[in-house]
C-alpha cells in the first residue's frame, strides 16, 4: 500500500472531523492541541529521517503536519470573529449543524465574515495539502 494515502487520509480526515465538530462540548481545545502536536512532531521527525528519494513516506509525514496548521488557523479565525461579533464564527458549510443547508434555506444570522472564515478554513485544509504534495 502506498504510504502517501495514509498521510492524505489523516490530513483530510482529521482536519474535516475537527472542522465539523469544532463546537462540540466534548472536543476540548487542549485535547486537540495535544493530538495535533503529537502528530506534527511525528511528522517532523519522520521528515527529518526520511531519504529524499522516498516520496510516499515524505507525503505521509507531511500529511501528519497538516492538522496543526488547520487548527492554528481555526483558532485565529475564532479569535478574529470574537473580536468582530463577540461570538465564535458560524460554520457556513453544507451539513453543518449551525445553518439551514436546505435548498434555498435562509440563514439571516450568518454574516459575511462567517462565510469568509468557513471558506477560508476549507482553502487552508485543501491548499496546505496540495501545496505540500506539489512541492514533492
Amino acid at each position: 500500500m502506498d504510504k502517501s494515502i495514509i498521510g492524505i487520509g489523516i490530513a483530510l480526515g482529521l482536519s474535516f472531523f475537527l472542522l465539523y465538530s469544532r463546537k462540540k462540548v466534548w472536543l476540548k481545545p487542549k485535547i486537540v492541541w495535544t493530538v495535533c502536536g503529537i502528530l506534527s512532531a511525528t511528522g517532523v521527525i519522520g521528515l527529518l529521517n526520511t531519504n529524499l528519494g522516498q516520496e510516499d513516506e515524505i507525503a505521509m509525514y507531511y500529511g501528519l503536519c497538516v492538522p496543526i496548521i488547520y487548527w492554528t488557523f481555526d483558532r485565529m479565525f475564532r479569535k478574529a470573529s470574537i473580536g468582530i461579533h463577540k461570538r465564535d464564527f458560524i460554520l457556513y458549510l453544507r451539513n453543518s449543524d449551525e445553518i439551514n443547508s436546505q435548498l434555498f434555506g435562509e440563514n439571516p444570522h450568518v454574516k459575511a465574515s462567517d462565510k469568509l472564515f468557513s471558506f477560508g478554513l476549507l482553502v487552508v485544509i485543501v491548499g496546505t495539502l496540495l501545496i505540500g504534495l506539489i512541492i514533492l
